[in-house]
């Protein structure tokens, strides 16, 4: 046990009604082979066992931190945990999910072998748990290598590699120099990512599957799809566009603009006839209108794809019809 050393990574794990979930969490960290490392559990006020579940893992391991967290939601409790980590490098878990044994280790010898200051790793989605083990393959990676315009079978296998906090590892000297967790309900992930990929040089992917996202068919994020936090990814996705255009190769940031616009059209039809339809019809007005003539100038963008945002943007009869004929070939 490492229990009494400083840790050299500290892992946050946030959580809220997850007595169902948690202990597979905690277990996978407990089981890396790593040891040199404090998990800072930062209860995000609930309401059933979940943190008696953390406390009674902390009187067994000392390096189990249970907190609760002072405000309420996933960015806050983040943001709590970053300000009680000692570690010289952060990873965040969700406590819906879990983590292959290897994982820290991996990522821990990539920074070291490759003097930088983030690892990434790939993630699979899955509802067993599976312990796997891997060989250690690593290489530097690029933004733009997990995302694509046309292809969203490769999207949702690739594009949390990017966005997710989860599959990463950093430092804490990078994190300080970057924006915290903002406020949102859904999507925070994707802005704090961003933001840490264009405040650093170079990123090294340690290539296998070690992280374990979690697949519950009955969670809120299946089931409200429409809900009014939804429009969070909207803001998100622009927020992302912003950021990357920091960047020299401008690919990534024209996915997340594109993103941006396709959401507009999507969540304009969704919330028709719903008490949000009058609450967002004027920001979505404003968002088409300050993105509108920058996508149509978007070099990386189609002709196609441009023609289908400003056709529908104009005509929302059209997309209707549209939506109507694709869904019911699905």
């Amino acid at each position: 046990m490492n229990g009494e050393k400083t840790p050299i990574i500290s892992i946050i794990v946030p959580s809220f009604n997850e007595e169902k979930n948690i202990a597979r969490c905690l277990d996978s960290i407990l089981n890396q082979t790593y040891e040199n490392f404090e998990v800072i559990c930062v209860d995000d006020k609930s309401t059933d066992s979940t943190f008696e579940i953390i406390k009674s893992y902390a009187e067994k391991d000392s390096r189990i931190k249970p907190f609760k967290n002072p405000s309420k939601g996933v960015s806050s409790a983040r943001n709590f945990g970053l300000e009680k980590a000692s570690g010289d490098y952060i990873g965040f878990i969700d406590s819906d999910d879990f983590i292959q044994p290897q994982m820290y280790e991996f990522l821990l010898r990539s920074i070291n072998e490759n003097n930088c200051e983030i690892s990434v790793c790939r993630y699979e989605k899955t509802s067993e748990f599976n312990i796997k083990n891997f060989e250690y393959n690593c290489r530097e990676c690029f933004a733009e290598e997990f995302i694509n315009f046309y292809d969203m079978d490769f999207v949702a296998k690739n594009e949390l590699t990017l966005t997710s906090a989860c599959m990463k590892l950093i430092s804490k000297k990078l994190i300080k120099k970057s924006e915290k967790f903002l406020a949102y309900k859904i999507g925070e992930d994707t802005v704090f990512c961003a933001d840490i990929w264009t405040k650093t040089d170079k990123i090294f992917l340690v290539d296998c599957p070690l992280y374990c996202y979690y697949t519950n068919l009955e969670s809120v994020s299946y089931t409200e799809v429409w809900h009014e936090k939804w429009f969070d990814l909207i803001e998100t996705r622009f927020i992302a566009y912003e950021k990357f255009r920091t960047l020299k190769n401008s690919l990534t940031s024209s996915f997340y603009l594109e993103r941006g616009m396709k959401l507009l059209l999507s969540y304009r039809f969704n919330i028709k006839g719903t008490e949000n339809e009058k609450k967002f019809k004027k920001p979505i007005k404003n968002y088409f209108k300050k993105y509108s003539k920058v996508y149509l100038k978007c070099s990386d963008i189609s002709l196609k794809n441009k023609l289908f945002i400003s056709v529908f943007r104009f005509f929302p009869f059209l997309y209707t019809a549209f939506r109507k004929m694709t869904d019911n070939t699905l």
